[in-house]
């Protein structure tokens, strides 16, 4: 089982620093007059992001349950904040992107993208450490 885990560790991981990098990096394709292209890179990233959000949800609920009877209140805070973050971003992540995909009455809210983009590779990375360092917790 922990090497199932570490594996996820390693999708998280990865596609933590590859949301956070083209965060940061997609506002250069705009001053470039190539954000047709931003948006191409986005539309793949956004496969790989449901993927991590689904994985979120189920590894921090895993977490959030194993924690023993006498676990102290801050293990049980972070536990129970990082299970709900992911399944914030979970929702907001697929709100917008149905809504970016195939449309309907209301577009995607586009700062909800921000949070999302901001969100997902905070939690992901942070999840993945404690995953790799710690296997066997969770």
């Amino acid at each position: 089982m922990a090497a199932m885990y570490r594996l996820v560790a390693v999708y998280l991981l990865l596609v933590g620093v590859a949301v956070g990098a083209y965060f940061v990096i997609s506002p250069l394709y705009a001053g470039q007059g190539d954000a047709e292209g931003a948006h191409d890179v986005w539309e793949v990233l956004n496969w790989f992001m449901a993927i991590a959000a689904l994985l979120l949800v189920l590894v921090t609920f895993a977490g959030k349950r194993a924690l023993a009877e006498g676990a102290a209140t801050w293990d049980r805070l972070v536990a129970n904040g990082r299970f709900y973050f992911a399944i914030a971003l979970l929702l907001g992540f697929l709100s917008n992107w149905f809504a970016d995909s195939w449309g309907g009455e209301f577009g995607p809210v586009a700062f909800l993208w921000v949070v999302i983009d901001i969100g997902m590779p905070i939690l992901a990375v942070e999840v993945a450490l404690k995953l790799w360092r710690e296997p066997d917790a969770v």
